[in-house]
């Protein structure tokens, strides 16, 4: 009853609730599975109502549920009913969302393929999976296989109002990123808006991405 009773008074919320869950590393095997299990269910009941945002922020809570899966598992029934019937459109929700490249990803990147002008270095690159729009992506290949850095540029947006610690969206996406495979390097803009020339640029990205992978 009192269960129910949450899940009435947050229903309204459900996509930023469960979006909440994620971001806290709330799975499926864990206390509030019942809770989960509950609005995963809500979900489908006020589908017309749901707005752009709560999609998106369903997409990566769906995301979530499949990354923290132990290996063999399968979605519980009520997430697998709300991938199989809202899966698609959430997804071109959060693909959807505008996108802006800052000048300071810009010079960033423009540092990257200036120094590691051997590797396949790509802006603004869309995982197929997750639907990620990653910062740069730069990748190297080799016979045994490729190595991929996802490197995010973390402007004062991406963290918490007048702090150094991030928000919940951007640490869900580095957990995500790292799941999907990612070596995820964040390069937060208060340790790049001091390094005033190239050399000093290098020397940070070569200590970021491990100074050996240069060669």
């Amino acid at each position: 009853r009192a269960t129910a009773t949450v899940v009435e008074v947050i229903s309204h919320n459900v996509g930023v609730v469960l979006w909440g869950l994620a971001v806290m590393g709330e799975g499926l095997d864990g206390s509030l599975v019942g809770l989960i299990d509950l609005l995963a269910a809500r979900v489908l009941e006020v589908r017309e109502k749901l707005t752009p945002k709560d999609k998106l922020q369903l997409h990566q809570w769906l995301l979530s549920c499949e990354l923290d899966l132990v290996s063999g598992a399968s979605l519980p029934s009520s997430a697998a009913r709300v991938k199989q019937e809202l899966g698609e459109e959430c997804l071109q929700a959060f693909t959807g969302q505008g996108s802006s490249e800052s000048r300071l990803q810009r010079d960033v990147a423009a540092e990257l393929k200036r120094v590691w002008s051997d590797v396949e270095i790509e802006e603004e690159y869309r995982d197929a999976r997750s639907g990620y729009s990653i910062d740069v992506l730069v990748r190297r290949r080799s016979a045994a296989g490729s190595t991929e850095w996802a490197v995010e540029v973390d402007g004062p947006s991406h963290f918490l109002y007048d702090s150094r610690t991030p928000s919940g969206s951007t640490l869900l996406k580095r957990k995500q990123l790292g799941q999907l495979g990612y070596t995820v390097v964040p390069v937060p803009f208060w340790e790049w808006a001091p390094l005033r020339d190239g050399e000093a640029k290098r020397r940070y990205l070569e200590d970021k991405l491990g100074g050996d992978e240069k060669q």
